[in-house]
C-alpha cells in the first residue's frame, strides 16, 4: 500500500490544502519509484520489440582478490584482442556486490536519471548509474574511459578464453567471460544477455541466465 498522506498545517489559510497536495505528490512519487524499481529488477523489461537492433559483444566481469573489491564489467567488440578493441563500456559495480549476488539475481538493472544531466548523449556514455540487483537497490556504478593497467593485464590474460568462469592462476582473480547479445531497444534502453552455456557461480546462458539492462528515465 502507498504511504499515508498527513496534512501539514502552518497556521495560514489555504496552507493545509497546498501542503496536502505537495505531500500527496511526494508520497505517491516515492511509492511509485519503489514499485517501478522492484518491477524493473524482477520482471522488466519486456522482450525486445520486433526490429530491435542486436549484435554480439564480448563481456567480461571479474572480481579482484585484493584491494578494491568491486566487480568490474567490460564490454567490447567481439573477436578482437583487448589491446585492439574499443571498449563499449568499462564499469565499476557497487562495492559489496559480488559474484554470488549476481548469480542470485540473474539480472542486473542499471538506471540513469535525466535530472543528473538532461543532455547526456549516448546511453552507455552516461557517467553513473543506480544499480538494482534481485529487486534491491545496491548503490551506484561508475563508468570509466578505459581499463587501468592492472585491469588491462587481466583482460590480456583472458583474451584466449572464449567463454568460461573461474580464477586466474596466481592472482586469485575471479572472472566470468562470454558472448553477450546486445539488444538496442531504443536510445534509452539497451540490454546484454549471456548466450554462452557456462557461467559464474551458477549463472548460465540461455533462459534464466545473466542479463544486464540499461535504462534512462
Amino acid at each position: 500500500m502507498p504511504p499515508a498522506v498527513v496534512p501539514v498545517e502552518d497556521g495560514s489559510d489555504g496552507a493545509v490544502e497546498e501542503a496536502v497536495h505537495y505531500s500527496c505528490h511526494v508520497s505517491w512519487l516515492a511509492w511509485w519509484n519503489h514499485v517501478r524499481c522492484l518491477l524493473a529488477s524482477t520482471f522488466l523489461p519486456c522482450p525486445p520489440a520486433p526490429g530491435a537492433a542486436s549484435a554480439i559483444v564480448r563481456g567480461t566481469l571479474f572480481l579482484p582478490s585484493t584491494g578494491d573489491r568491486r566487480v568490474r564489467l567490460f564490454l567490447q567488440e567481439h573477436g578482437l584482442p583487448a589491446a585492439e578493441s574499443e571498449h563499449l563500456l568499462v564499469l565499476d559495480l557497487p562495492a559489496g556486490l559480488g559474484g554470488a549476488d549476481i548469480a542470485a539475481a540473474g539480472r542486473i538493472v542499471l538506471e540513469y536519471q535525466r535530472q543528473w544531466a538532461p543532455n547526456s548523449g549516448a546511453l552507455l556514455n552516461s557517467p553513473k548509474w543506480l544499480v538494482y540487483c534481485n529487486g534491491r537497490r545496491v548503490g551506484f556504478a561508475a563508468r570509466r574511459e578505459k581499463p587501468s593497467d592492472a585491469e588491462g593485464w587481466v583482460l590480456e590474460k583472458l583474451w584466449a578464453v572464449t567463454a568460461g568462469a573461474g580464477r586466474l592462476p596466481g592472482g586469485g582473480v575471479e572472472y566470468l567471460r562470454g558472448r553477450f547479445e546486445r539488444i538496442v531497444g531504443s536510445s534509452d534502453a539497451e540490454s546484454f544477455h549471456l548466450v554462452e552455456p557456462i557461467g559464474w557461480q551458477g549463472v548460465n546462458g540461455g533462459d534464466g541466465g545473466l542479463s544486464i539492462f540499461f535504462h534512462r528515465i
